[in-house]
């Protein structure tokens, strides 16, 4: 197939023939519920073991509300489960699960937004997990008061890249004859002491998009107009100053991420035409945010053949070797399923959403696109806890974790991972260990394992044991993991 013509198949792997040096070893299946829980992540992984987090909120007459974290030994078998409800939980609160991140090798910090009609108030929380105790402390960090439930407003958290700042922002409710008010609040990633606060107002007609936060602590926001064809422009704000920064260019752009080329301040975007009504992705920028200015624009076919794009994610953004590298991949519709109100309707069945159309984008640091490479041709599933691909960065070579399409019948799906070295990103095998040879996903090759699908972002290496860590999905619930040691 021409999308992998750019690949060599590397490493496959379930293979019949292991080499001597690869021990494998499966943990214990357990069961996995693909419906209700969200945003699913391996953390706090080291030599020992690691949790598999996931949050669940879920409202109406089965109201669930909380993190699961579940532990594993280093035999990849479930040792334990602690499960935590959201803070302030009543019958009369709704929940926002605002996102996570690590903290060090021992934490991690969940961000929630409660909010009540009763009580008129939304509150944000963080919830910390410290593997050492196996314990969960829950903070308030703001309350904010509001009007009523329809005009409860909206509630974000960003970090900077290198984890030093989370940004709170509550927008609060607005229409064209209410300016919008942002309350603004940065407190320090380790500490989590204020950095610093301040309350700003867009002009009428004004009101902000996505918002991301840089290394120095700056929270950039997205200026739009009510208008759908008006250009975007940008607001920076941080303790001292706010300031208008115009794009310089009549265009839209898409989910800003806040990068550092030295001590410098730039976003990378995509972006297309304002005069367009719907995203095309046609282009990407490097935006100079000290300069105040584009330095360059690239067109490029992102995501082909992708209608209705509801989110663009970046798996890993790296600077090194004098270049930007970027992994991204899409979320859009790729099926349907029952829907949860009326299960038994077909009339109303809910969309799936999937991660998928995977690309690596590299640019000079002028932000000129130097390669694209399109990692996949089709998502391979209609299962939103499998990611269109996994990735590693090990000593500057990534790991690619994914699927490819071959063999002998039916152009069936296998699973593959391709080593891909930076800077030319030119085939590398010296320290592939396992043996080349394709199989399909119902091999039977891997006995009571065999079948199932490896969930691509569940991907963790210890350089010390030098273990690299997957894990698969089964269609009954089940997710299992499996380690390989020696591999590279």
């Amino acid at each position: 197939m021409k999308y992998f013509r750019i690949f060599t198949l590397i490493l496959v792997l379930t293979s019949t023939t292991m080499s001597a040096q690869i021990k494998k070893e499966w943990g214990s299946k357990f069961d996995y519920n693909v419906n209700l829980e969200e945003d699913p992540k391996v953390v706090l992984a080291d030599n020992y073991g690691h949790y598999l987090m996931t949050a669940v909120n879920k409202h109406g007459m089965m109201a669930q509300h909380g993190i699961i974290m579940r532990k594993f030994d280093q035999k990849n078998n479930l040792v334990n489960t602690f499960t935590q409800d959201f803070p302030e939980k009543t019958m009369f609160t709704l929940y926002n699960y605002l996102g996570s991140y690590e903290l060090g090798k021992d934490k991690i910090v969940i961000f929630i937004d409660g909010y009540s009609n009763k009580a008129k108030k939304k509150s944000i929380h963080r919830m910390i997990f410290d593997k050492t105790t196996d314990k969960f402390t829950s903070t308030l960090i703001v309350d904010y008061t509001f009007e009523s439930i329809s005009k409860s407003g909206t509630a974000t958290v960003v970090a900077s890249p290198n984890g030093t700042y989370f940004g709170i922002v509550y927008s609060k409710f607005s229409n064209r004859k209410i300016a919008e008010v942002d309350d603004c609040l940065v407190i320090d990633g380790k500490s989590f002491a204020e950095v610093w606060k301040k309350t700003i107002t867009f002009p009428l007609e004004f009101y902000s998009g996505d918002v991301t936060m840089t290394n120095s602590g700056k929270l950039v926001f997205v200026k739009r107009v009510v208008e759908k064809g008006e250009k975007h422009s940008l607001y920076v704000v941080d303790a001292t100053s706010e300031a208008d920064k115009d794009l310089g260019a009549e265009i839209k752009i898409s989910k800003p991420l806040a990068i550092s080329i030295g001590t410098q301040d730039y976003l990378v975007a995509f972006n297309f035409k304002a005069s367009l009504r719907e995203a095309s992705y046609s282009n990407i920028m490097l935006y100079d945010l000290n300069g105040g200015k584009i330095l360059n624009n690239d067109k490029i076919d992102a995501f082909p053949g992708i209608k209705d794009i509801q989110d663009v994610k970046f798996n890993s953004v790296t600077v090194q070797n004098n270049q930007i590298e970027l992994f991204t991949e899409c979320k859009y519709k790729t099926g349907s399923k029952p829907s949860s109100a009326f299960p038994n309707d077909p009339k109303f069945n809910d969309p799936v959403y999937s991660f998928g159309a995977g690309m690596l984008i590299v640019m000079n640091t002028e932000g000129k696109v130097t390669k694209s490479m399109n990692l996949l041709p089709k998502v391979p599933f209609s299962n939103e806890l499998v990611n269109n691909f996994g990735l590693l960065n090990i000593k500057g070579n990534y790991y690619l974790n994914t699927v490819a399409w071959g063999g002998d019948k039916n152009n069936e799906e296998y699973p593959v991972l391709y080593q891909l070295t930076s800077p030319n990103f030119i085939l590398n095998v010296q320290n592939i260990q396992l043996p080349i040879a394709p199989y399909q996903y119902n091999s039977r090759i891997d006995g009571d394992f065999s079948g199932g699908y490896y969930v691509h972002q569940f991907m963790n290496y210890f350089q010390d044991s030098k273990k690299l860590l997957l894990a698969k999905y089964y269609s009954d619930g089940k997710v299992v993991f499996v380690s390989y040691t020696g591999v590279f």
